[in-house]
Parts: structure tokens; C-alpha cells; sequence
């Protein structure tokens, strides 16, 4: 037998109606005891609660301030770094050799997705490079499965604030998959050597020794 959508909400509204009567009545019957006891119970759940959320509400509040202050200024805010890579391949010499520009933006706070940071900008005096996302890259050697570059080292890494310094960066096809592999001044003359090119010499500016303030 199948009951209509009419006498399904009659059925549902009579239990719920029973269901009422049984509870007003269970509470009437309860000794005094036994509803202060359930009274205390809901009481303390109450204030956990309260207290729960008034202390995520404070953590929150403490983690953003912390997270939004922007970060000391630097005392030295702009400095050049020549660089000169000179290298021969196929019996032909060939020189990279330009200026790193670093100058500071500004200092930034950070919000509940990003960090606060110092911001630098980078360009070369001559204009010369493939401008990455923080450092300028130089083409050495490109095939099909092989690509080396020289990186000239992010604005932040001359300026003593972190970043990445200058390397040889070698693309190469494996297995049909590229894999990416960096290298330092000490172990240039070993890689080249391996793809065919001599390394005849590399130089760079040191980074500064620079100091940050909360104030200029």
C-alpha cells in the first residue's frame, strides 16, 4: 500500500506533534536534580564554546598582524655587479659580460596568503639577456635535447637578501623527460667540458654586506 504526498505530511506533522507532547512531558516528570544536572552540562558546553571562539577569533587576529608587518628597510638600497662569462665552443670564443643593476622597491606587508617581503628590482646596464621572473638568463648552447644557460644571479642574492646566485643551468631530455640541474663557479669547468666547451673564464661581483632597519 502507498501513501500520497497529503497523507505523508499529515503522518510526519502527527509525529511530530507526539513526539513534542513526549518530550514536554518527560521534562515534566524529571526530577529537579537531574534537570539542574542537564542545566550545568549545557552551561559548561556553552562557555567551552564561547571561549573556543573568542580564542581562534584572537589567534587569528595575533597571526595576521604578525603575518602583515612589512619587513625592516636596507641601508645600502641600490648597487652594480659587472659579470663576465667567456667560454670556447667549435673553436670560436665567445664573451658574456654585462652589469647587474639592483635597486630597492619597497618594503611590503603580507596578507593571510603571502609572506611580507623586500622587493628588489634587476636589469643589466647593456640591455643584454632574457629577462626571467628575478634574474637574467644567457644562452650558452641549445639542441634538441640538451640546453645550457647562464643565470646572472637575483637582485636580492647581490644585495645580501637572499635569492638565487649566479649558475649554469642544464636542461637535458632523459627518457623523454627534461630534468633541470644547477651549477656553481667551482663545478662549471667540469659540466661544460662534458657538452664540449672550454670554460676559458667566469667572474662576478660579490654580494654587498648590507644591514636592515626598521627605519631609514
Amino acid at each position: 500500500m502507498f501513501i500520497k504526498g497529503g497523507q505523508k505530511m499529515c503522518f510526519f506533522t502527527t509525529f511530530t506533534i507526539i513526539m513534542i507532547a513526549v518530550l514536554f512531558i518527560f521534562l515534566d516528570i524529571a526530577k529537579r536534580n537531574t534537570a539542574f544536572l542537564l542545566y550545568r552540562v549545557l552551561l559548561r558546553a556553552g562557555l567551552i564554546t564561547f571561549i573556543s571562539i573568542v580564542g581562534f577569533f584572537l589567534f587569528t587576529v595575533i597571526v595576521f598582524i604578525w603575518r602583515t608587518t612589512a619587513p625592516p628597510l636596507p641601508e645600502i638600497t641600490y648597487g652594480e655587479f659587472p659579470f663576465s662569462l667567456e667560454y670556447e665552443i667549435d673553436e670560436e670564443r665567445i664573451l658574456i659580460e654585462d652589469t647587474v643593476i639592483a635597486e630597492f622597491i619597497g618594503s611590503f606587508r603580507g596578507n593571510v596568503t603571502t609572506q611580507p617581503r623586500r622587493s628588489w628590482s634587476i636589469k643589466l646596464l647593456n640591455n643584454s639577456g632574457e629577462l626571467k621572473a628575478f634574474h637574467y638568463e644567457f644562452l650558452i648552447i641549445e639542441s634538441e635535447d640538451v640546453t645550457i644557460t647562464l643565470s646572472s644571479g637575483s637582485a636580492g642574492y647581490f644585495m645580501n637578501d637572499g635569492g638565487s646566485k649566479p649558475q649554469l643551468t642544464v636542461r637535458d631530455r632523459i627518457a623523454g623527460f627534461m630534468h633541470f640541474s644547477h651549477y656553481d663557479l667551482e663545478e662549471a669547468r667540469k659540466i661544460l667540458a662534458e657538452y664540449g666547451i672550454t670554460l676559458i673564464n667566469w667572474e662576478y661581483a660579490p654580494p654587498i654586506r648590507n644591514f636592515f632597519n626598521d627605519y631609514y
